[in-house]
């Protein structure tokens, strides 16, 4: 619905870098979607992607779809997501043409061209986690870092969502954060080094397993992929497939920040 030039000049505005700055010194909140919303935006076909999320959509009726498109296009419009070109034919319909908010453009650049990405996963089942895409161009092969994170409903927009339940994953919500590399990576340690939440009955303790994913160019897109034993205080690390772990050795958070800070840095070159 929204083409990829949309995507480029929402990122290239002058309050698109503005943001970006403002990100190498804090957290900058971005938005807030749906599932639907995202598939609306071309989601199924950015380089990840929710499996659950993107087979509710493709199992719908064509017809459904077409009504569903609409309807989300009209709700992104009064969020003020979407600007219409008031100026183009048509723009009334979900075919028209929009310009992007700035802040929802800087996340569908990153979704939709990272520069890598790193997904961090558990071994308790259906736990929904973060993933970081970066943000590149030609010129800096990362300018910034977004952040995707799982949400709950936020109360203050509750009311625009009133069907939300009955779309089942469609319905999810995700919250980005535009951050730096630096704070991409304390965000990373201070999420590890505690154990995943695990539902009561579970047997084995439960570990973080964190990947990083390049551009692929031909060559394996897999670049470090790391699991994490932690207990809230110290992590042991095994980066799988190299073998060059020291299973014995413990890191605190600052430690573990390190370790992260080179995956990030190694995901840039």
């Amino acid at each position: 619905m929204v083409p990829d030039s949309a995507i480029a000049a929402a990122e290239r505005t002058e309050a698109a870098r503005h943001l970006i700055d403002q990100a190498q010194t804090d957290f900058v909140d971005l938005t807030t979607v749906t599932g639907l919303e995202l598939c609306v935006l071309g989601g199924p076909k950015h380089p990840l992607f929710e499996k659950a999320v993107a087979r509710a959509w493709m199992e719908m009726a064509n017809r459904q779809r077409k009504k569903l498109i609409e309807w989300v296009t009209e709700g992104m419009v009064e969020r003020g997501l979407l600007i219409e070109d008031n100026s183009a034919a048509g723009s009334k319909r979900a075919g028209g043409t929009y310009s992007l908010k700035p802040e929802l453009g800087i996340a569908l650049a990153a979704r939709c061209r990272p520069a890598f990405i790193v997904i961090t996963d558990t071994t308790v089942d259906n736990l929904r986690t973060p993933r970081f895409f970066a943000l590149g161009d030609q010129a800096e092969p990362v300018r910034a870092v977004v952040v995707e994170e799982p949400a709950a409903l936020p109360p203050d927009i509750a009311g625009d969502f009133p069907h939300v339940k009955k779309f089942g994953p469609l319905g999810r919500f995700y919250r980005y954060v535009l951050v730096s590399q630096e704070k991409a990576a304390a965000a990373l340690a201070e999420l590890t080094i505690s154990p995943p939440s695990e539902p009561s009955g579970a047997s084995g303790p439960s570990m973080w397993l964190v990947s990083l994913y390049r551009h692929d160019d031909g060559r394996n897109p897999l670049g470090d992929r790391l699991s994490i034993r932690s207990d809230g205080m110290k992590a042991r690390v095994d980066r799988l497939g190299t073998g060059g772990s020291d299973p014995e050795a413990e890191y605190d958070a600052d430690g573990l920040q390190t370790i992260m800070r080179d995956l990030i840095s190694a995901g840039s070159r």
